[in-house]
């Protein structure tokens, strides 16, 4: 009867108690209802076999035709209320930016952050305007000074605090890859990093034709290195600090009126107009165009492949071939224009490697004014792009890098490079009537533009136009040139999507398999290219991330992780490569046939690694900490002055010009020898920052001097006297005997020893003499002065007016 009475009110009871509770619950009681009169069709079995004291049946709410769903979603929370209706204590829809009770009321609709959010914004704030503090406290008065280390006295418990933060506040949303680069990132110990002049331009570079052509210099160029170390202040104490938030570099603050220029051993205020009248339809001999040829081939193309080898070599020698028959066919101006390019290009290498063919030293500046008269005038900028116009701009970008002509050479890489985006070739090529060998030419094409400018944004310390992440080209096939063919179709799908050069995370990227019938990844020229530009790749975000102007105002806590992060992609790189290409193990058997290559990879390598430690070759507190362990900072300090030390240490102890020409990077050689000794030289000027021995670094840079001048190079001879008044400014700063340290005839660590007295500071000027003898490297014979082309069988390999008219 209980049971019938209490659902047969199920529609009127009931359904007036949902609207006052949210559940409505009935208690059995054992008096009133037993196990045995429990019916299993309104009770379930798991409630009717529990105990009669604990039998409870929450009864749901009943639903008003058409609640539907919009019930439950009204009823739902929003993360934070506005203001006014938390003063009223009505419930706020939380729409941005006015919720519907402060629109209906016309009220204002303000949000307040929660605290920690709110607190989080004020440390960073404070953390600013303490390293302001600290910086301005050379320019300040002593009572003003006084007081700004008071002040900072004051908060520096607190910042100390704040500025460690909490590993396991990192959430764990990658995989383990992911955790391992977390915990490269945990610092033992947070140092401040040298950026306090990434966000500023403290000098007018309208003032002369030579700070205009020297242009805007960032802080990740070797010139701005050697700025920082002549103009470097002595270091202070922990006193004389009054905190861990160090000051910045003086020449940030704009109290040196010493201009970029004075340190830039460019050439880009010579002109590159020639005087005289240029025939640009003239040719050289069959016999000097092949040695140029020759030179192209062999010390440029397989670093930056911006040209087709077979398809360019063989269109070169039938042209030729006519032209000896008389029936030359009409040329295409933008072929001639290339083909003017890599003349260029090999006649500057013929003067540097002293080739006993080379002809007039003015012969590269005749080849570069016929291709610009040709394909690179003034419709260049107006023409609608093509592949051709893209070559031909990335060639004279490499020439005139080549002659010391940054300034241009990063602007026309950039025009290459938007002519590039606007054929698409930054991105995957799916054209169905494209072969596989077209569409891995394009590939090749591409990733050579993007090489040469990694290598000019470092050069000038300029951003690179490149956005990694818009760009989803894939990596080129690590196969010689030659076994590309339409076989290898298969090969190119295969790679897929996955095969994309660019990283998909900011800390890594997806490493491209090897394609199907090609096997692991062997030592060939098409591997050290594909080598080369993950290295490049890598290198690129090394600047993205560590100097950019936000830099400057971001954590030590989280440049150092990423430090540490590329870091290890950097050892993720060298445990990849080809036994025959890793610089770091010995030299046997077959290494001995890529020798170039393995130096070539080994002066990128240090290069990257010097720019990844620049930043932490900075002043610091003098605080004596022999008996702790290493901080991060010193760390990657002492790595970038190890990485400048191999690069040297490659090197002959006697100069020889041949060597260097002949298996070094020999177009931006001065800039790898020079981002050495600006290393050397910072490492010098801020000792309490590594852990190095001063009188070795002495020794490193007097050995790299000795190179730049044995260089005989227009380059090379202004970055002589641009390292050596460095030098001696450094070297008076640390009272050593500057006469005594030039008059050595060799260079000895134990004589520099003696040579470092603190009682003789006086200057006088370089009494530098070159050292006398043969080279120890006379073996290396110079580039092969015979053609080394197949005889041209008359078939037709190339017949298009892509390149060359009929």
């Amino acid at each position: 009867m209980i049971r019938n009475s209490l659902y047969s009110r199920t529609g009127e009871s009931l359904v007036e108690l949902s609207h006052t509770s949210s559940a409505w619950e009935c208690t059995m009681t054992s008096t009133s209802i037993s196990p045995m009169h429990i019916n299993p069709t309104i009770y379930p079995p798991k409630i009717a076999m529990m105990p009669p004291l604990q039998r409870k049946v929450a009864i749901p709410r009943l639903q008003r035709s058409g609640q539907g769903q919009s019930a439950t979603k009204d009823r739902r929370r929003v993360p934070r209320a506005c203001t006014a209706c938390r003063s009223h204590k009505i419930k706020c829809t939380g729409e941005r930016p006015q919720c519907k009770h402060c629109a209906t009321t016309s009220r204002e609709c303000v949000y307040i952050m929660p605290r920690k959010d709110r607190l989080k914004i004020v440390t960073e704030r404070c953390q600013q305007m303490a390293s302001l503090l600290q910086s301005l406290r050379s320019c300040a008065t002593a009572d003003d000074d006084a007081r700004i280390t008071e002040l900072l006295e004051a908060v520096e418990e607190e910042m100390s605090e704040a500025r460690h933060p909490s590993a396991s506040s990192i959430p764990d949303t990658e995989g383990n890859s992911s955790r391992e680069d977390r915990e490269l990132c945990v610092p033992d110990h947070l140092d401040e990093l040298d950026t306090g002049s990434l966000d500023l331009l403290d000098e007018d570079l309208h003032v002369s034709d030579r700070a205009r052509a020297t242009g805007f210099v960032g802080k990740n160029s070797e010139v701005q290195w050697l700025r920082a170390a002549a103009l470097a202040q002595p270091e202070r104490s922990d006193e004389e600090v009054g905190g861990p938030f160090l000051r910045r570099d003086s020449y940030a603050l704009g109290l040196s009126n010493e201009q970029i220029s004075s340190y830039s051993f460019w050439t880009d205020s010579d002109s590159v107009d020639v005087d005289f009248f240029v025939d640009p339809y003239d040719l050289p001999p069959l016999e000097t165009a092949e040695h140029l040829l020759n030179c192209y081939m062999s010390k440029v193309h397989d670093s930056f492949p911006i040209l087709p080898r077979k398809t360019f070599e063989d269109q070169f020698r039938k042209y030729f071939k006519a032209l000896a028959n008389g029936n030359a066919p009409r040329l295409s101006p933008k072929w001639q224009a290339i083909l003017n390019l890599v003349f260029a290009i090999g006649a500057k290498y013929s003067h540097l490697s002293k080739a006993k063919w080379q002809a007039d030293e003015r012969d590269h500046l005749l080849y570069q004014a016929r291709a610009r008269a040709f394909g690179l005038n003034d419709t260049t900028m107006t023409n609608h792009s093509d592949v051709p116009q893209i070559q031909s701009l990335g060639l004279l970008a490499f020439y005139w890098l080549s002659v010391g002509q940054v300034t241009r050479a990063w602007t026309m890489i950039g025009v290459a490079l938007r002519f590039a985006y606007t054929l698409g070739l930054h991105v995957r090529n799916e054209d169905p009537s494209a072969t596989a060998s077209k569409r891995e030419t394009l590939v090749r094409t591409w990733w050579s533009l993007y090489s040469l400018e990694r290598t000019l944004s470092a050069i000038t310390g300029r951003p690179s136009i490149i956005v990694d992440s818009y760009c989803s080209v894939p990596l080129p096939m690590p196969v010689i040139e030659d076994l590309i063919s339409d076989q290898a179709e298969a090969a190119y799908r295969v790679r897929g999507k996955s095969a994309t050069g660019f990283p998909s995370t900011p800390h890594g990227w997806s490493e491209t398999p090897c394609p199907p019938g090609f096997g692991p990844m062997e030592a060939n020229s098409g591997s050290y290219f594909k080598a080369s530009v993950q290295l490049s790749i890598i290198t690129q975000n090394i600047l993205t991330s560590l100097y950019n102007p936000s830099t400057a105002v971001r954590s030590p806590a989280d440049l150092q992780c990423d430090m540490a992060q590329l870091d290890n992609r950097l050892e993720q790189w060298l445990l990849a490569l080809p036994q025959e290409f890793n610089f770091q193990t010995p030299v046997i058997g077959t290494s001995k046939m890529f020798s170039r290559e393995r130096m070539l990879l080994g002066f990128q390598l240090c290069s990257a690694r010097m720019l990844l430690g620049r930043l932490c070759l900075n002043p610091r507190r003098q605080a004596s900490r022999e008996g702790n362990e290493a901080t991060f900072a010193r760390r990657m300090g002492n790595s970038c002055i190890e990485a400048a030390k191999t690069i040297v240490d490659s090197l002959p102890e006697e100069p020889s010009a041949q060597f260097i020409y002949d298996q070094g990077p020999w177009w931006c050689i001065v800039h790898h020898l020079m981002q050495a000794v600006s290393v050397f030289l910072l490492g010098l000027s801020y000792p309490a920052s590594v852990s190095q021995d001063g009188v070795i670094l002495m020794h490193y840079v007097k050995k790299v001097i000795w190179w730049l001048q044995v260089m005989q190079d227009p380059v090379a001879g202004r970055a002589y006297h641009v390292a050596v008044s460095t030098f001696e400014i450094v070297l008076r700063r640390h009272n050593v005997d500057v006469p005594g340290i030039w008059k050595m005839g060799s260079v000895h660590v134990a004589d520099l020893h003696h040579a470092v007295d603190p009682s003789m500071a006086t200057y006088a000027p370089t009494q530098y003499a070159p050292p006398d003898g043969a080279s120890t490297y006379a073996a290396y014979e110079s580039v092969s002065t015979g053609p080394t082309y197949p005889a041209y069988n008359g078939t037709t390999v190339f017949v298009d007016n892509y390149h060359m008219g009929r």
